[in-house]
């Protein structure tokens, strides 16, 4: 039977009974998902979880600070632990492969959602009941909202990025506390209503990619390179490639006699460009997989000699209308090198029909986030991380997702973070060979995006006078707060 909210469950603070009501909701869903074993469901309640993980706590320490409760870094701690158990929940289910591996996971998670309520919302979190009867009675006669310590101030900057925030600072200095302005695309909505399996097939195929080039078209609007962006940052260049996927590589996947003979038992009344890859029988996602691989293999450049005996590559026709559809209409749209072998593992490496990477990449990308606004972009009273943490960190994403993508997370922050310069980068690339040579074979489109700086110095140049200026008002900042603080 599904558990229902009693209001002994309540701590009093509209906002985190809310919370711990979608906790419940999530509980009850899990429960019934592992009953029916609907193991459709099962990474979208995995997203949900994470989603709540983050939000939840996140506000309820916020919600700690600005009470004075004397436990908050114990229950903070307890928060990272949890979260912590979320992720290697995840990652288990994803790396278990196909459904029947996957139910022990969803098994899990049910009652690691049921521990979460039975010992911590009904355990830890009733110590906030206290707090929220206290602040009920220090409430302002007029209604004017508590003022925050200066400490919840800072956070209050992490939690609510979108929210306005009221610094205590002079007006020269707040900026230096705004959240950063990050212009992340909208994902598309799935797509519906198909009646053939053919066109819902190639719908599915495209939505699926989208899902990734979305991500890497990420940007900061308060962030201007000099330079053209990667290819895979543009949505020009996205729009070029579903069409030459469309001419070029679906064919082949779709006049596939096998997978015309296994398609033919698949409904598809009622599915949608997400849920077709549920359905489909692991054997007929590995087919799909093997002719758009084999399709784009097709693309690739041969060896060969002239008359002299000089080495070459052959290009076939085809390559070369693939190059002719990605070329960008103008030069400062996106960088695009001449098409190789390089990139059509690149391409090849942008469709898995077993592993949906949106998730992944996008708790990957929070990750990042934090850690470079610790270590190179730190808000005054922020925990500050160790220097070479992002740089180690992003390293370790290179293990987890296709090695092609690396580049992209990397030239991603240089276009996302104002402190990640060219030097850095330059700095960065050094991690993974002696040489530039050997660089190039791990970072080939980080080591281009370098070479087209150093024929440029100006910017190199300019990058060292934002720097100097950064380091310049943070000096100023921390000798007002000095000085405020030996007033006080």
């Amino acid at each position: 039977m599904p558990i229902v909210w009693r209001d002994a469950m309540a701590v009093g603070a509209a906002d985190l009974d809310a919370d711990h009501k979608r906790l419940l909701a999530l509980l009850n869903a899990s429960e019934k998902a592992v009953g029916e074993q609907a193991l459709e469901v099962g990474a979208r309640l995995f997203e949900l979880v994470a989603d709540y993980a983050q939000t939840h706590f996140q506000r309820e320490e916020v919600f700690m600070l600005s009470s004075g409760f004397s436990g908050y870094e114990r229950h903070k701690r307890l928060h990272r632990a949890m979260t912590e158990e979320a992720r290697q929940l995840w990652r288990g289910y994803l790396s278990a492969g196909e459904d029947k591996a996957r139910l022990p996971h969803l098994v899990s998670l049910r009652d690691m959602l049921n521990r979460w309520l039975t010992e911590h919302v009904l355990g830890e979190d009733m110590q906030l009941k206290a707090l929220t009867g206290k602040r009920a009675r220090a409430a302002a006669p007029s209604g004017a909202p508590p003022v925050a310590p200066k400490e919840v101030l800072s956070r209050q900057v992490e939690v609510q990025k979108t929210a306005d925030v009221v610094y205590d600072l002079p007006p020269e200095f707040a900026h230096l506390l705004q959240p950063f302005s990050c212009k992340v695309p909208e994902l598309p909505p799935p797509e519906s209503d198909f009646t053939r399996f053919e066109d819902l097939c190639q719908a599915a195929i495209r939505h699926r990619i989208e899902r990734v080039l979305v991500f890497f078209q990420r940007g900061n609007p308060e962030v201007r390179r000099a330079l053209p962006p990667p290819f895979l940052a543009s949505a020009e260049f996205a729009g070029k490639f579903h069409a030459a996927v469309a001419q070029l590589i679906l064919p082949a996947i779709l006049s596939s006699r096998q997978i015309k003979m296994m398609s033919t038992n698949i409904d598809c009344t009622g599915l949608d460009t997400d849920s077709f890859w549920e359905v489909l029988p692991p054997i007929l996602k590995d087919h799909i997989l093997a002719c758009w691989r084999a399709a784009w293999d097709d693309l690739r450049l041969l060896p060969g000699k002239k008359a002299d005996g000089t080495r070459i590559w052959q290009v076939k026709e085809e390559t070369r209308a693939l190059r002719a559809l990605l070329e960008p209409s103008d030069p400062a749209a996106y960088d695009l090198p001449r098409i190789a072998n390089r990139e059509i593992d690149l391409f090849t490496s942008l469709l898995d029909t077993v592993t949906d990477w949106w998730g992944q990449l996008n708790r990957c990308w929070d990750i990042v986030e934090d850690i470079y606004e610790q270590e190179k972009d730190p808000r005054i009273f922020q925990d500050k991380a160790r220097v070479g943490a992002l740089r180690d960190n992003l390293l370790a994403a290179f293990e987890t997702f296709p090695e092609q993508w690396g580049d992209f997370l990397v030239l991603a922050c240089h276009r996302m973070f104002p402190r990640i310069s060219s030097l850095f980068l330059e700095r960065f690339t050094h991690n993974v060979g002696h040489n530039e040579a050997e660089r190039e074979l791990h970072l080939p489109y980080t080591v281009r995006y370098l070479r087209q700086v150093r024929a440029h110095p100006d910017i190199r140049a300019e990058e060292e006078r934002e720097e100097e200026a950064w380091q310049a008002e943070m000096e100023q900042l921390r000798l007002y707060l000095k000085g405020r603080s030996a007033a006080s």
